[in-house]
Order: structure tokens, then C-alpha cells, then sequence
């Protein structure tokens, strides 16, 4: 008999790519899928695979006096979570609200949630099994987002606000904003070595497929030395990804390596015309490509971080924003990149970096990570679909 199964995510494409997959092994079965998302491009690409998106109808904005200012620089989800309104205590109350009505009407037998805290309460309120789909840094019990330094002292923080809502709903309330992202059962798309998560209530699936970079078109001529993708050119943290674009562009002018470089939204003109004749923006690439390549620069997100892993390329990673920071990191620590922080260096400081990166012996160090993987035989999208329906078939029996 077919179910019902709804997605909560947060924004950006990166949990898109790792939903998608696990959304297809539903498909294949005759469950009906449905998505959230607060992403009008992802929203669209959604659509245009064939799924149901359910849009957040509620009118309600955040007071901005209650709101921080949003960067690229965050400690924890409670400060995250603060730029993004929720210290407001009658938005957030609305924002719950609109979820569980959401929810209420779409009647899904299973819930999955992807940096998504009110999809977790809004499933745990109705009674529906919900699986959270977390990264170690957003885990009560991770490796902490800013490991290698003591988070300053008084950062505003949410969870009291969350928590009054809860208590009206007659849920448990929370210490910190990292207990709203595990559901019932946590599933971790990636790896122990780059996701430290204390504890044996884990269930690690390993790397989950980049859906976005199948069917994509071979190269016209052939493959470029260097990949480079720089996601969004503008989200919550600013203009980090078109300060990624602008700082390629300078390293790679006049220089001999031939570049394909893929990112999200509208170049600036300026930017546009400066491009360089051997940089060539492609609109996607499959994984593996990456394995032709001599040298992968990236954002430092989550998925790009394992692409290089499981295609064996060395990375050379501009992090832009804390969660990237912590991925560039743990991969540096298993010797599979050099990061640099944005605005720390001169472009031929970075070109310098990157020749560097493709001739050293990170290459080698990072296929001797990917066949450590590939000898687990991790299940992907396919064992976080398994625990998906064994946690819900457990609660419907469990309601006999």
C-alpha cells in the first residue's frame, strides 16, 4: 500500500541533492512525495523532477528588532536560527503553526526533516515518525560547529522562545536548537571520519548521490584541469559566492589551465565581461568528472566536501560561512585539501595554493580515503529509505 512522505528542508540546493535521491527510492515504490522548501530555485527544480512543493503560506514576518544580523560567521544553531527571526516569539509561534497545518493537510505517514526545526515539531505534535537528515555540526552531540575555539560569551539564543511554544503544545522543551534536527531517529549522509558524532544512536548511510549532476552533457572538447563551483553568488551570508567567482577570476587570467567554473544565479555585468577566455561557466557536471580533473575548488559545502572524497580529487576550499569552515577543516585533518578564508589572500597567493594542491601528494592520501569507504559498502539513499519505513512501519505497529 502506498504512503504519504513529506520532506522539510531549509534552504539551498545541498540538502535538496541528498533528499532527492532518498525522494526517488519513494517514487519507485508508488509513495506520494512532497517537499518544502524555502528556496525558489530549488523550488522549481523540485517541481520540474515531478514533485509536489508545498509553499509556506504564512504572512507573518519576523520584527527585525528581534532578528540579529545574519553573516557568515555563527556558533551554534541558536545564533543561526536568531538571524533568521526567531527570536520573535509571535513569528515563531505562527511559523509552528502554519507547519503543523501543513502538515495536518498533506497526512504524511513519514516526515523527513533537513535543518528543518519546526517540520520536527510540527511531527512530533501530530504523531507522525519523523527522520532527521543532520550533519555532525548540527548534532546535540557532534563535533561542535567551532571546535577549535570557545564560542564567545552571550550570543543571543532562541530555544526559550521555541521552548514557550512547545510547552503550549504540551512538548518537551528544549536547552538548544540542535535537539529540534534528529526526529526520531538521526541519519547522517556522509562519513564517521568527517562527521564525529559521539554515541551508537546514529545511523550513518555514507555519501548521498549529487542527483542535480546526472545526465549532464560531456564536455564539447574535453575535460578542464580545474572544476570550480561556487553555489549560490548570493545567499543569507552576502555575496560569498560571487566573491569565490571574482577571486577565480583573477588567480586563472593568463594563466595556462583551462577552467569550468558552475554557480547559481545572474553575474554581475562587470564581473560577466571581466571572465576570462579560459574560464567557462557550465550550468552542472556529473561526480565524475571530478575524477578527470586535477584540482576541485568549491565553497566547502557538505556534498562537495564528500564528491571529493568519493572521486579522489584534492580540494582547494574558499569556505563561506561557518558550516563550510568546519567541513574544509575535517577534510583538511584527513589531508584531502588546503582551505583559505575569503579576503585573507592575494590571487596569486591562491593560484600559488591551488598548483600547489594539484601536485603535492593530496591526491593520493584522499584514494586512500575513498576505498576505505568503498570497502564499507555503505547503503546511501537507498539504507536512509530502509530506515525511513522501518521507523515508520515500527510506529504504526507500535499504534495496533
Amino acid at each position: 500500500m502506498s504512503k504519504r512522505i513529506f520532506f522539510g528542508l531549509s534552504g539551498g540546493m545541498g540538502p535538496v541533492l541528498r533528499t532527492l535521491p532518498i525522494a526517488e527510492q519513494h517514487n519507485k515504490v508508488g509513495d506520494t512525495v512532497a517537499f518544502s522548501i524555502y528556496d525558489e530555485h530549488a523550488a522549481k527544480y523540485l517541481m520540474s523532477h515531478g514533485y509536489t512543493y508545498l509553499a509556506d503560506d504564512d504572512p507573518l514576518m519576523p520584527d527585525p528588532s528581534l532578528t540579529v544580523p545574519i553573516g557568515p560567521t555563527f556558533y551554534h544553531l541558536d545564533q543561526y536560527f536568531a538571524g533568521h527571526g526567531l527570536g520573535d516569539p509571535l513569528f515563531v509561534r505562527s511559523w509552528i503553526h502554519h507547519r503543523i497545518a501543513m502538515l495536518k493537510e498533506f497526512a504524511p505517514d513519514l516526515v523527513y526533516a533537513d535543518m528543518s526545526p519546526h517540520t520536527v515539531i510540527a511531527a512530533r505534535y501530530l504523531g507522525i515518525p519523523v527522520a532527521g537528515i543532520v550533519q555532525a555540526c548540527f548534532h546535540p552531540n557532534g563535533r561542535p560547529l567551532h571546535y577549535w575555539v570557545h564560542p564567545p560569551r552571550n550570543i543571543t539564543r532562541v530555544s526559550s522562545v521555541i521552548s514557550n511554544v512547545l510547552q503550549e503544545l504540551s512538548l518537551p522543551a528544549i536547552d538548544r536548537m540542535e535537539q529540534l534536527v534528529i526526529g526520531d531517529i538521526a541519519i547522517v549522509p556522509s562519513i564517521p571520519e568527517l562527521d564525529v558524532i559521539r554515541g551508537e544512536d546514529v545511523h550513518y548511510v555514507g555519501p548521498i548521490g549529487q542527483y542535480m549532476h546526472d545526465n549532464a552533457p560531456e564536455p564539447a572538447e574535453e575535460y578542464p584541469d580545474v572544476i570550480v563551483y561556487a553555489g549560490r553568488l548570493f545567499d543569507s551570508s552576502g555575496d560569498c559566492g560571487l566573491q569565490l567567482v571574482r577571486l577565480v577570476q583573477a588567480a586563472f587570467r593568463n594563466r595556462p589551465e583551462k577552467v569550468a567554473i558552475v554557480y547559481t544565479g545572474k553575474l554581475p555585468t562587470a564581473e560577466a565581461k571581466a571572465m576570462p577566455p579560459s574560464i567557462v561557466r557550465i550550468e552542472r557536471f556529473e561526480q565524475s568528472w571530478l575524477s578527470r580533473v586535477k584540482l576541485y575548488i568549491h565553497h566547502g559545502g557538505h556534498g562537495s566536501c564528500l564528491s571529493s572524497i568519493m572521486q579522489a580529487i584534492p580540494s582547494l576550499v574558499i569556505p563561506t560561512h561557518s558550516e563550510r569552515e568546519y567541513n574544509a577543516r575535517c577534510l583538511w585533518e584527513l589531508g584531502g585539501c588546503e582551505y583559505i578564508m575569503p579576503d585573507t589572500c592575494t590571487p596569486g597567493h591562491f593560484y600559488a595554493l591551488a598548483r600547489h594542491v594539484m601536485e603535492d601528494h593530496y591526491r593520493s592520501q584522499i584514494a586512500q580515503l575513498r576505498d576505505t569507504v568503498i570497502d564499507r559498502r555503505y547503503g546511501g539513499a537507498a539504507q536512509a529509505y530502509r530506515l525511513g519505513c522501518a521507523l515508520m512501519n515500527q510506529r504504526i505497529g507500535g499504534n495496533k
